[in-house]
C-alpha cells in the first residue's frame, strides 16, 4: 500500500513542479505589455539571475566553434523598486563570464565587468582573460606580405581596464586606462611558403619560443550622448586615447597606440534608424624596434578575418540602416569600408577593403533596451555569421 501511495503521490508531484516552473517563466520571461518573451524581470528580481549568450563561431580567422557567456545585470536598491520605466534602465553594475573554442584549437576564458556609478558621473571597464589562439598572419614585422598565410598560436594572458569621470552637466569623460598581455608565440603549423623572402628564417626565429609582455598605460576622452548605450537609437558616442607601452612599466616593447573613434545614431523617423561608424587606429614602434605580429591594428569589420588586412595605419567606415518591424523586432543592413597602411600617409593610396551583410536584432530585455540577434556579412573573399548580443559597435 505505501507503495502504491507513492507511485500515485509521483504523478501530482510531477504536475505541480511543472505548474511551478510555468508559473516562474510566465512570472518572469514574459513582459505583460505585450506578453512577449523578455527577461527583464528575472534579470532584476531573481538572485544570481543571468543571460545566457550562447553563440556559433564562424569568425573565418579562428574557425567554426562555440562560445558561451552568462550576463549579470546589478541594480541599485533604489532601481529595483522601479518596476516600470518609459526608457531603459542603465544598471550600476553589469558583469560578464564566458568561454570558447574552435576547430583550429583554438580556446579561451575571462570575464569582464562595466560599472555605472554615482549616478552615471563615473564609469568603470574591465576585463581578464586566458587564451590560446590559433591566428593566420598575412604579413610581418620587416618582411611585409607573405606568399600566403602563416598560422600562428599567441597564448597567455591579458587585463584592459578603464575609469572615466563625467565633467559636471555634460557628456564629456576624461580619464585613464591600463593595458596587458603576455604573449608566447609559436607556429601552429608548420610553415610552406614557397619562394621566401630573404631573411625570413632567421626574423621569424627572432618572434617565437618566447614570451613577450606589453604593458601601457595611457589617457582616454570620450563625448557620449546616447540615449542607450546598449542599443543606441539617436546621439553620438566619440572617443580618443593615446597609450604608451614602456620598459619602465613593465613592457618587453616599447610603441605608442592611438585610437579615434565616432559612432553616430540617427532616428530618422519612427521606424527607420541610421548608424555610421568612423575609426582610425595606429602604432608607432620606438626607435627601429620590431613590433610583434599581433601588435599592429588591423581591419575591424564584419566579414572580414581578424588580421587579415594589417598595417601600422589603419582607417575604418561603416554604415547601418535599420528598419523597426515593432518594439521587438529590427532588420537591418550594413555596408563597410576599410585601408590598412604602414603610415598614416599612405592610407590615401591603400586599397579598398569592402563588405556588405544584413542581420536582426530582438529585444530581449525591455528594461535596459538591450538586444541579441544575428548579422551574415560578406567580404571580399568570404562570409560570416555573427551572433551579436547588445550594441553592434
Amino acid at each position: 500500500m505505501t507503495f502504491c501511495r507513492r507511485a500515485c503521490a509521483l504523478p501530482l508531484l510531477l504536475c505541480a513542479a511543472a505548474s511551478q516552473a510555468d508559473d516562474f517563466f510566465r512570472d518572469n520571461m514574459i513582459d505583460p505589455e505585450d506578453g512577449m518573451l523578455d527577461a527583464s524581470q528575472y534579470l532584476s528580481s531573481v538572485p544570481l539571475g543571468f543571460l545566457p549568450i550562447p553563440s556559433i563561431i564562424t569568425e573565418p580567422a579562428v574557425g567554426t566553434g562555440l562560445a558561451m557567456g552568462a550576463l549579470f545585470f546589478h541594480e541599485t536598491a533604489e532601481q529595483r523598486k522601479q518596476r516600470t520605466s518609459q526608457r531603459a534602465m542603465l544598471p550600476e553594475n553589469i558583469s560578464v563570464l564566458g568561454g570558447m573554442g574552435t576547430d583550429n584549437g583554438t580556446w579561451g576564458a575571462g570575464g569582464g565587468h562595466l560599472g555605472f556609478w554615482l549616478q552615471d558621473s563615473l564609469r568603470y571597464r574591465g576585463f581578464v582573460g586566458y587564451a590560446s589562439i590559433n591566428l593566420d598572419f598575412y604579413s610581418l614585422p620587416r618582411l611585409g606580405d607573405l606568399p600566403r598565410p602563416l598560422e600562428l598560436n599567441l597564448e597567455g594572458p591579458a587585463l584592459f581596464q578603464d575609469l572615466k569621470y563625467r565633467l559636471p552637466g555634460t557628456g564629456i569623460f576624461i580619464g585613464g586606462r591600463q593595458f596587458y598581455r603576455q604573449v608566447e608565440t609559436s607556429l601552429a603549423n608548420a610553415p610552406r611558403l614557397p619562394n621566401l623572402p630573404p631573411g625570413f628564417g632567421d626574423a621569424l626565429a627572432d618572434q617565437f619560443d618566447q614570451k613577450i609582455a606589453t604593458s601601457g598605460l595611457g589617457a582616454v576622452v570620450e563625448y557620449d550622448s546616447r540615449d542607450n548605450p546598449f542599443n543606441p537609437q539617436q546621439g553620438y558616442y566619440y572617443t580618443a586615447n593615446y597609450t604608451v607601452f614602456d620598459g619602465a612599466i613593465g613592457s618587453d616593447v616599447d610603441y605608442d597606440s592611438y585610437q579615434f573613434a565616432g559612432l553616430n545614431y540617427w532616428e530618422l523617423n519612427e521606424r527607420w534608424n541610421l548608424g555610421v561608424r568612423l575609426q582610425y587606429d595606429a602604432v608607432r614602434a620606438s626607435g627601429n624596434e620590431a613590433l610583434p605580429s599581433y601588435v599592429p591594428p588591423f581591419v575591424d569589420l564584419r566579414g572580414i578575418p581578424k588580421s587579415r588586412y594589417q598595417g601600422e595605419a589603419v582607417g575604418t567606415a561603416e554604415v547601418q540602416l535599420d528598419y523597426k518591424i515593432n518594439m521587438r523586432w529590427k532588420v537591418g543592413v550594413f555596408s563597410g569600408m576599410g585601408r590598412a597602411a604602414e603610415h598614416f600617409n599612405d592610407l590615401g593610396s591603400a586599397d579598398n577593403v569592402d563588405t556588405i551583410g544584413a542581420g536582426f536584432r530582438y529585444l530581449i530585455a525591455r528594461r535596459y533596451g538591450f538586444a541579441m540577434g544575428l548579422d551574415v556579412a560578406r567580404g571580399p573573399e568570404e562570409s560570416a555569421v555573427y551572433i551579436q548580443a547588445g550594441s553592434t559597435w
